[in-house]
């Protein structure tokens, strides 16, 4: 695949920055290279792991979870569209990708540059002598830990977006002939190294660590995607206990609402909030393993608004969702002034102010304000990119509930925190007649808590596959998706929108692929 190598082993350690072209506006790390008899004391372990950490953004602002993966996650969706003019992202959002989508290709990329590195620090750091060196086991433990942690996460996003990959544990010191082209494996086998790796992280890692080093995984953290993956396969029981561990343990809750509640949540200046469970951290700050900035901010918003680039506009009828009084709505744009003095506002059936006001324009898309763009052309978005929060835990946990009994007083319970929060009135037991009922309802309950974090295509799948036991994953995503589409023919009850195709880069670098795997993973 690329992205390992050998013979020597390699990790990868943060020490410059150099400017990347003003296409990203932001900075790119560069590495210096040492092998492992360089690399002897637990300090060298430590570097080791944040240069996995710094993984997470891979190759710019853009990188992995500083954008293009969001792409991949929320443009396929009912939620988040784009613009007619954004290339690659134009196909993603109207389902007409193929295997040459340089998205597709650069995510993939990304996803198995991590766990290469994943592997070459895992290696490296066990074969220091952390105790001799005055340092406890308790900390190489969780040094793997947190590697081990990342690698996991990087083989979820692998099989969520196209189920069978490659599965490789191996620095390349360890590496044979075979392991340059590696074959695809069975998800299912895939998902059980996932489950070895995060019960050993949950195991060894802190419950929490210092406000300037969050960023950095805790117990909680792989409890909660160990709760993910539980819910992707429909082991309610399982998914259930994961989130109550992590409630009852009592380290995080929601931002209160005399603390700013939702909106404070996503200020620019928000670092450390015990509702961020597990985050991309974007920050010179220490503890921030190099990962300076991210282009969200710039990217979510329209260029009349502040000068951004509105690559991520979001459909009026999500915003006409919203109970007027529901603090969510001020994460989304309205009604504002633009730069040249006009008033841009969505029609009053979305919810705006329509044609009320002197000078407007009525907006065709409504836009994000999760990640706070400051100050015209400033291309840094230092927030940090939520990855697990505590609100989702929340509703994974009714959702399993509900799955395992129908409505119940917990999960009641449990949706109302979350949407008392955020000055929603109360949901009643009594409200909800069936499973299903309350399925649909936690559903839409989660598009409005977590829209534009990368969870809605993976839910919209969860939904089908639960509402049909499992005979048409693809039911809601075709019910929701479908009718938002420029050309409704663009849709093919052909193609499973379930997986993507496999990247035409790997497949020419690969002898154990070809390009018959993609089949019924595109339009023919």
């Amino acid at each position: 695949m690329n992205y390992y190598v050998k013979p020597t082993l390699y990790v990868f350690l943060l020490c410059s920055f150099l400017p990347i072209s003003c296409e990203n506006g932001l900075q790119e790390e560069s590495y210096s290279v040492f092998d492992e008899t360089t690399l002897t004391k637990p300090e060298n372990g430590l570097q080791g792991v944040r240069g996995v950490y710094a993984a997470l953004r891979d190759n710019g602002g853009n990188g992995y979870y500083a954008g293009y993966l969001h792409q991949l996650t929320e443009y396929p969706s009912d939620i988040v569209t784009t613009k007619p003019d954004s290339r690659q992202g134009i196909q993603l959002d109207q389902l007409t990708y193929d295997a040459s989508n340089s998205i597709i290709n650069d995510v993939w990329a990304s996803i198995f540059r991590l766990i290469s590195r994943a592997n070459e620090s895992e290696y490296l750091i066990g074969k220091i002598d952390y105790t001799g060196n005055g340092e406890s086991e308790e900390v190489k433990m969780q040094h793997l830990a947190e590697v081990r942690f990342l690698r996991a996460l990087a083989y979820y996003d692998a099989t969520s977006l196209w189920g069978d990959v490659p599965l490789n544990l191996k620095s390349s010191a360890d590496f044979t002939e075979a392991d340059e082209n590696p074959p695809l494996v069975a998800q299912a086998t895939v998902e059980e190294q996932i489950v070895i790796d995060l019960q050993y992280a949950q195991e060894h890692l802190p419950l929490s660590y210092p406000a300037e080093l969050n960023g950095r995984a805790t117990k909680a953290a792989a409890q909660g995607l160990l709760a993910r993956l539980y819910m992707r396969r429909g082991e309610w029981q399982k998914a259930a206990d994961k989130c109550g561990e992590i409630i009852t343990a009592g380290e995080y809750d929601l931002r209160a609402p005399g603390e700013g509640g939702v909106v404070a949540l996503f200020d620019n200046m928000n670092r450390s909030d015990n509702e961020f469970i597990f985050v991309m951290k974007s920050s010179s700050e220490p503890g921030s393993y190099g990962i300076l900035s991210n282009s969200f901010g710039i990217q979510s918003v329209p260029w009349d608004y502040n000068r951004g680039w509105g690559n991520f506009p979001i459909h009026r009828e999500f915003y006409a969702k919203f109970n007027p009084q529901d603090q969510r709505r001020q994460l989304l744009l309205g009604t504002y002034k633009a730069l040249y003095g006009q008033i841009i506002t969505l029609p009053k059936e979305f919810g705006g102010e329509g044609g009320s006001l002197p000078d407007t324009v009525q907006a065709q898309f409504t836009f994000g304000l999760k990640y706070p763009h400051v100050n015209n052309y400033n291309y840094a978005g230092y927030n940090n990119v939520s990855i697990i929060r505590y609100s989702d835990i929340l509703l994974m946990r009714a959702e399993a509930l509900n799955e395992l009994n129908g409505p119940n007083d917990e999960s009641i319970s449990l949706i109302d925190d979350v949407r008392e929060r955020s000055n929603v009135s109360a949901i009643q037991l009594s409200d909800f007649s069936s499973k299903e009922t309350l399925r649909d309802f936690i559903f839409d309950e989660r598009g409005l808590e977590l829209f534009m974090e990368g969870r809605r295509r993976d839910d919209l799948i969860r939904w089908g596959r639960s509402a049909t036991n499992g005979a048409d994953p693809l039911l809601k995503f075709k019910e929701k998706v479908k009718p938002l589409l420029r050309d409704q023919n663009t849709y093919s009850d052909a193609v499973n929108y379930a997986l993507y195709p496999y990247p035409i880069q790997e497949i020419q670098a690969n002898t154990s692929l070809d390009i018959s795997i993609n089949q019924g993973r595109v339009r023919q």
